[in-house]
């Protein structure tokens, strides 16, 4: 019901991108060359509005319309009261109750829209569920992002253990930081299984993408602007010299460092990387490559999260979660890199 659906997203993204740069980001290019170089930036550079703005679209909305359209049905269906009730006994385990898995599924799609569905779990384990967004849930663009740089160096297949590494790590995380919180493990009447009623369908379905055009995609653009100024200022470069000793630490090049800072301010930033069209990426053993997209994408949830995360929960709680995801990515890549260096020799 989920899976599927983040799979179709990526098929159609992935052949809608090529279209769209010809179509749009091409005659975008041509026709603003002229304006003033920071204007340049703003609107048409890496991180400018209108091009990375558009592809954020691209890789954004299939998913969430998709995955939207999927959580719709199972609601109107009553599918989903009987999907979190089962999972209920393992998810109890991590810190979560069945109702927190619709916000952790979503995320998979924009980890936006999933911090604000966390409004419907309960009080007691928001938290352990935002938690478990911000580091497992691969949205989107980190999916697309991690695919390209694992197939421009000639691996694909490690995509799979890189998502089920990510979910393990992401569940011992919330279990360890959380566990002062665990949810009581309440039994509720389970509702009939209805045919699908597509106004109802619909109507569910407007709702969620409503939510992702009217509060989602005006973060997304509000971020841009700001790492397009940074970038533009060259304190983007300054950023990426502080993670050396880090990257010395876990056995990788320096010049993985720009990808690492570069998901900082949005997961698809990893994709710089593919520079030299991925002579970098193909010169990297595996584990090097595994624990350098595994890095750039748990060291700290993109930008656009932790401000959602700031809006509903707080600044104080926003910084906990990105001090909290900082240590355990750290921890974790370290243990990672001595498993796979003892694996690989």
């Amino acid at each position: 019901m989920f899976g599927v659906p983040v799979f179709i997203s990526y098929l159609f993204s992935n052949y809608i991108q090529p279209v769209s740069e010809k179509l749009f980001v091409e005659p975008l290019n041509q026709n603003l060359m002229n304006l003033p170089e920071f204007i340049q930036e703003l609107l048409i550079g890496n991180y400018g509005a209108l091009t990375l703005g558009l592809y954020s679209f691209i890789w954004a909305f299939p998913v969430v319309f998709l995955v939207g359209f999927s959580v719709a049905i199972t609601e109107e269906t009553g599918l989903q009261e009987h999907i979190t009730h089962a999972l209920n006994p393992w998810l109890m385990k991590i810190g979560l109750t069945g109702r927190d898995l619709i916000p952790v599924i979503t995320g998979f799609g924009c980890n936006v829209i999933a911090v604000m569905q966390s409004r419907s779990c309960s009080s007691c384990t928001r938290s352990n569920c935002i938690s478990m967004i911000s580091f497992a849930s691969a949205c989107s663009y980190q999916i697309g992002a991690s695919l390209s740089l694992f197939g421009s160096a000639g691996q694909p297949l490690l995509f799979l253990p890189y998502i089920f590494v990510l979910f393990i790590v992401g569940a011992i995380h919330t279990r360890v930081w959380e566990k002062s919180s665990l949810p009581l493990n309440t039994v509720s009447s389970l509702p009939y299984l209805q045919p699908v009623t597509w106004r109802g369908t619909v109507f569910r379905l407007k709702g969620i993408l409503k939510q992702f055009i009217a509060q989602a995609m005006p973060i997304f653009i509000t971020i841009c602007l700001t790492a397009s100024v940074l970038n533009y200022l060259e304190i983007m470069k300054g950023l990426a010299y502080l993670i050396s000793p880090l990257l010395t630490l876990l056995s990788l090049p320096a010049d993985v460092a720009p990808g690492v800072i570069f998901s900082i301010f949005r997961k698809d930033g990893m994709m710089v990387l593919n520079e030299g069209e991925g002579s970098l990426l193909q010169n990297l053993e595996i584990w090097q490559l595994f624990i350098t997209v595994y890095l750039a994408s748990t060291l700290s949830s993109c930008l656009v999260t932790l401000f959602s995360i700031y809006k509903e929960m707080g600044g104080t709680h926003a910084f906990k979660v990105l001090g909290k995801q900082m240590i355990t990515s750290i921890i974790s890549t370290f243990l990672l890199t001595m498993i796979l260096t003892a694996f690989f020799k």
